[in-house]
């Protein structure tokens, strides 16, 4: 619509004229003795207008009073013959243009249909360069949006920031959130949260059929955008209703409804947002009719396209966290299998993983709030965390490549070793039984009863002491066969035992215990040789060598060079690598220290007893000394009581 076009004037000038004589094309305003008024209301005014002046006649004080009347004005002057070039050159800045009193009448209208022309070519640019401007501001503000929303990894907190964003945007007192729901058998919308500046209202989530009844659920269903100025007079023929209940309950009036899908990139609608009363002042309350009526409006169309923007954006950034959060728990799945699976092929250590893991993460709590010494700057944030927590999980996996029977060997023979071993004492014992029955039946062949009768008694005491002695043999092997500190008499006592001998079925000679068996029981420490003892170590190379195929995220990429030195020590002593110092990572200097604490005080292996705490530190503290673990870590680790966080039975 084109406004109107107006000339202002003096009727007692000499302009008045002139201005009569253009009264076939624009409106004639005359102007008043005060013009400052008559300029405050040409600022107020919906039309554009040209003041006539009288050149002469006029100040430059007032000619400047005109000249404010706002961009919509412009000033053309009337020369007379008398006019001076000094006056001319002091209203300069004032007047749009000059045109002689003598000049003809199309001089007069071309130059204020120029100057008419002139105000309203100003007016377009001005629109466009604010039409620019709010496109900018806008297009920034979604950008801001954009990154915040991509920022988010906790899906709540996202859902709640998407919501908040629609409602800064678009001026909405308050608001709710919808998921669609699919559990393979049918849809559902799920309301999973609302806000509200006005009222507090207790939420409570909850699940509604996808149904066209509802507005959120024809929004989720059809994907088209609704938006009513007054939610309680909806047209009749609508397939949905507006359900009051919630403002019979809290009191609170809805008026102005807008409800949007939230579309991802497929077009697929994966929500709903339903925003509530759009309000003229952001900081207004509508805690009454008054306050409704007075700041209510409907949702503005340049306000729908923003929020249906935003919401396409949400849709897209609640997927991708969706999607990241189902990785996550299928990673964490993964882990959990993996210890499972350490766990089945080594019963003797289960729980270990898990309890290690446990006091990590604990000790790592406990370091972020150190205020002293060498750890008072130290701080893990969450995706460290993680790290941390998933290094532990896994720093014994290597134990898979581990042959199994020396991962579960509990004592120095194996049990099919062992198993044998007792067989070939049976086989002795009934031997030396069989033999004894066959010499005192050539007893009481050869002599006379009397003679028989005290060389039998002579057999059977020499018998019963070799029977006793061979249990003795029998039971000593039982109990060095255990993994303890073997003392260096028993050492003689085995060898002594290997230089027995026997004669099997084949009328082979053949010693009591053979080399083989001689060398495992010899073990001076524990049940495995120096031979077993490496390949239990490799499960380190192992475990790397497995953690180091997973393409890790950046978060999470030292994973393997945490898991993999968790058997390193300070002074290079320890293994594989014989890593020293700060070539160990601090995550792995701590996960040592409860590694070690539960190798200690687990109640679970069947090839040693557990120790008590006091006595499990007090090894931890002889380690310190001995420059292997880090002195400063292992007084947090004491003082703080980190291993409490996990409640072990008591030792026997």
């Amino acid at each position: 619509m084109s406004r109107k076009r107006q000339i202002w004037y003096r009727q007692e000038s000499g302009v008045a004229p002139l201005a009569e004589s253009l009264k076939h094309l624009y409106e004639l305003r005359p102007i008043t003795s005060s013009i400052s008024k008559d300029a405050s209301e040409s600022k107020e005014s919906s039309s554009i207008r040209v003041f006539l002046v009288d050149i002469e006649k006029e100040t430059v004080e007032s000619l400047r009073q005109l000249r404010s009347a706002g961009p919509h004005a412009r000033i053309v002057g009337i020369i007379g013959a008398h006019a001076s070039s000094a006056k001319l050159s002091a209203d300069d800045s004032a007047v749009f243009a000059y045109v002689s009193a003598t000049a003809p009448m199309r001089e007069l209208e071309k130059t204020i249909g120029i100057a008419f022309e002139n105000i309203e070519l100003v007016e377009r640019a001005r629109a466009a360069h604010e039409s620019l401007e709010i496109a900018e501001r806008e297009r920034q503000q979604l950008n801001e949006i954009g990154v915040a929303l991509s920022s988010e990894r906790d899906v709540n907190a996202l859902l709640t920031l998407i919501l908040k964003k629609a409602r800064e945007i678009t001026g909405a007192d308050a608001g709710s959130l919808y998921l669609v729901d699919e559990d393979g058998r049918e849809r559902r919308l799920r309301f999973m949260l609302t806000q509200n500046d006005s009222v507090d209202f207790p939420f409570k989530e909850f699940t509604l059929p996808l149904a066209e009844d509802s507005m959120a659920g024809y929004t989720a269903l059809h994907g088209e955008v609704l938006n009513f100025a007054d939610a309680h007079h909806l047209p009749k023929d609508l397939p949905f209703h507006f359900n009051d209940r919630y403002d019979r309950d809290s009191g609170y009036r809805t008026k102005s409804l807008l409800t949007l899908p939230m579309r991802n990139a497929k077009g697929e609608v994966l929500g709903v947002l339903q925003l509530i009363n759009s309000k003229r002042d952001a900081t207004a309350r509508l805690v009454n009719e008054a306050a409704v009526a007075e700041q209510v409006q409907s949702f503005p169309e340049r306000s729908v396209q923003l929020a249906l923007s935003l919401a396409s954006q949400a849709a897209v950034s609640y997927e991708n966290r969706k999607l990241y959060q189902e990785i996550e728990t299928l990673f964490e799945g993964f882990v959990q299998a993996a210890v499972t699976a350490i766990e089945q092929r080594d019963p003797t250590t289960s729980g270990h993983s898990l309890r290690v893991a446990t006091y990590t993460e604990a000790f790592a709590e406990t370091l972020d709030s150190v205020s002293t010494g060498k750890y008072s700057g130290t701080h893990f944030d969450a995706e460290q965390m993680k790290e941390i927590r998933y290094a532990a999980l896994l720093h014994d996996f290597g134990k898979v490549g581990v042959r199994e029977d020396v991962l579960v060997k509990a004592k120095k023979l194996y049990p099919g070793q062992m198993d044998l071993l007792k067989q070939r004492f049976d086989y002795i014992r009934k031997d030396l039984e069989a033999g004894m029955a066959r010499r005192k039946l050539q007893m009481f062949l050869e002599r006379d009863r009397g003679d028989a009768l005290a060389e039998i008694a002579r057999l059977s005491e020499d018998f019963d002491q070799r029977m006793n002695r061979l249990e003795d043999y029998f039971q000593f092997i039982i109990e060095t066969n255990e993994p303890t500190l073997l003392e260096e008499g028993k050492f003689r006592q085995l060898r002594d035992i290997a230089r027995q001998s026997y004669i099997d079925t084949k009328g082979i000679e053949r010693p009591y215990i053979n080399p083989d068996e001689v060398r495992l029981l010899s073990i001076p420490k524990g049940s495995l040789d120096a031979a077993e003892r490496l390949q239990i170590e490799s499960h380190v190379v192992h475990t790397f060598n497995f953690l180091n195929q997973i393409p890790w995220t950046k978060e999470l990429r030292r994973i393997p060079d945490i898991a993999r030195a968790h058997h390193e020590k300070l002074n290079g002593t320890g293994y594989p690598y014989k890593l020293r110092g700060d070539e160990i990572p601090l995550p792995t200097k701590m996960m040592t220290i409860c590694d070690i604490f539960d190798a200690l005080t687990a109640s679970d292996r069947p090839y040693k007893r557990a120790v008590p705490v006091d006595r499990a530190l007090s090894i931890l503290e002889s380690s310190v000394r001995a420059d292997e673990i880090d002195g400063e870590l292992f007084n947090i680790f004491r003082d703080a009581k980190v291993y409490e966080r996990v409640i072990a039975p008591a030792p026997k």
